[in-house]
């Protein structure tokens, strides 16, 4: 990201294209590191990457510039302190619904005054060879983006959205959909109207929105509302879709019908 921190081109609202890891290998890392996706973002809520899986992802991306925003398993110091004492680019925070809660996950990211990150980014700061211009741009540097995914998070938008430090809300469908008592997997009307609530919240507060799609064909109307980061498909998907095309190319030009 030359010129700009991953943060600030979130900021920027600049359209932006992800994937998912959710398989915890180094190959798998470096491999999409090569794909010319915006960024990576790593799970630690429903993938097996913990924030230790990241020291030996983070070499693999880095050695291409590709960003990586890791996903914690849920709001708590220890897990978004580790992750980007790593060495991550920035956090994703599921299941935000309150302003406290958007208060606690951003004073967990950030160092004092701003927050209660404690000193000690041993990897990130290069073993502490640039400890004090770490800690000096860490703060403006990391993004913070804060998932809204229940009714709940719905009806406290402004409150989460207003949090000083807050980068992006990033709506999780799936959860989203559930909250509404509907299976997940389609942009139902529901939640585009709760796609432009969100992307209106962040607007007002001069924040970015995004959203994780099912199909690449929804983004046009998505960037209409204002959403500007994405997520589509992830690494078991991009396996499976294309074996399947291999075995279909093949037995639809070696078998007679």
């Amino acid at each position: 990201m030359a010129g700009n921190s991953f943060a600030e081109t979130i900021r920027s609202g600049k359209p932006q294209i992800g994937a998912w890891m959710h398989i915890p290998h180094v190959i798998v890392a470096e491999t999409l590191a090569q794909t010319k996706l915006d960024f990576l973002l790593v799970d630690g809520e429903h993938a097996p990457i913990p924030p230790n899986g990241l020291l030996d992802i983070l070499p693999a991306t880095e050695r291409y510039g590709m960003p990586v925003l890791y996903r914690v398993s849920w709001n708590r110091i220890e897990l978004i302190k580790a992750a980007l004492d790593h060495g991550a680019n920035g956090i994703m925070v599921p299941m935000v619904n309150s302003g406290a809660e958007a208060v606690e996950a951003v004073t967990s990211a950030k160092y004092p005054p701003a927050g209660k990150r404690g000193s000690g980014a041993w990897r990130a700061s290069n073993y502490y060879q640039r400890d004090t211009e770490y800690r000096r741009d860490a703060n403006s540097s990391l993004a913070v983006v804060l998932q809204i995914e229940t009714r709940e998070a719905l009806n406290n938008l402004d409150d989460i959205s207003s949090t000083r430090g807050v980068d992006a809300l990033f709506i999780g469908p799936a959860d989203l959909a559930l909250s509404f008592g509907m299976e997940p997997g389609r942009l139902t009307p529901e939640l585009l109207d709760a796609c432009r609530a969100v992307a209106a919240a962040a607007k007002k507060h001069n924040i970015a929105s995004g959203i994780d799609v099912a199909s690449i064909d929804d983004i046009r109307r998505l960037r209409e509302l204002g959403l500007s980061l994405f997520t589509y498909g992830a690494d078991s998907s991009f396996v499976l879709d294309g074996g399947r095309a291999v075995a279909k190319d093949f037995h639809d030009a070696f078998i007679t019908k």
